[in-house]
C-alpha cells in the first residue's frame, strides 16, 4: 500500500479518470452500433450497459476529402462532455459562438473528456449558443475545425435529462 497520502490521491485520481474514460468509451460505442445516427444532428439516446446513462450527441462530419468526423457527447449520468475523434486524441477544444475555446487534455483511447467544471461551463454555453467549433489535436496533427449548429441541442438535452431521471 502507498504510505504517502499525496501519492495515494494521485493514484486514485488516475483510477477515476481511467474509469471515466472507460465509461465514456462504453457509452459512446453503444449508440453507434444500435442505431443509425444522421450526421450533423443532435440526438438523444439511453444505454443500459454499465448502468443507465442517457445523453445527447452529434456525429459531426468534417466535410473534408479525408472523411474526418468526430462525436461530441454530453452524458447526463456523469455530467461530462466528451469528444471522440478518428485517432488518438491528445487535446480537444470547443468554442461556442464567439466565446473563448475551452480545452481538455484528459484523453485516452481516442476519447477526450472534460472535467466537471469545464463540462458545466460548456453545457451552459451550449444551451444558449447557436454554433460550435471543435478542434482535436491528434498525435501528429490537428483535426478540424469541425462546425456544428446547436439547433435542437437543448430540446434533445431536455429529453435526455427527463429519461435519465425516469425509471
Amino acid at each position: 500500500m502507498l504510505a504517502n497520502p499525496g501519492a495515494r490521491r494521485k493514484m486514485m485520481r488516475s483510477v477515476f479518470v481511467a474509469a471515466g474514460v472507460a465509461a465514456a468509451a462504453l457509452t459512446l460505442s453503444q449508440p453507434a452500433s444500435s442505431q443509425e445516427q444522421p450526421p450533423n444532428k443532435w440526438v438523444m439516446y439511453c444505454t443500459m450497459e454499465g448502468g443507465k446513462d442517457c445523453g445527447v450527441q452529434a456525429t459531426i462530419d468534417g466535410n473534408s476529402l479525408l472523411g474526418q468526423f468526430l462525436v461530441m457527447r454530453y452524458s447526463a449520468a456523469y455530467n461530462k462532455i466528451s469528444v471522440v475523434g478518428d485517432g488518438q486524441g491528445v487535446r480537444a477544444s470547443i468554442q461556442v459562438d464567439s466565446n473563448p475555446f475551452i480545452s481538455t487534455s484528459i484523453c485516452g483511447q481516442g476519447i477526450c473528456q472534460y472535467d466537471d467544471g469545464k463540462s458545466a461551463q460548456l453545457l451552459q454555453q451550449l444551451r444558449s449558443g447557436s454554433q460550435i467549433q471543435i478542434q482535436i489535436q491528434l498525435q501528429d496533427t490537428m483535426a478540424g475545425p469541425f462546425m456544428q449548429t446547436l439547433s435542437g441541442f437543448d430540446n434533445e438535452l431536455q429529453k435526455a435529462l427527463a429519461a435519465q431521471r425516469s425509471r
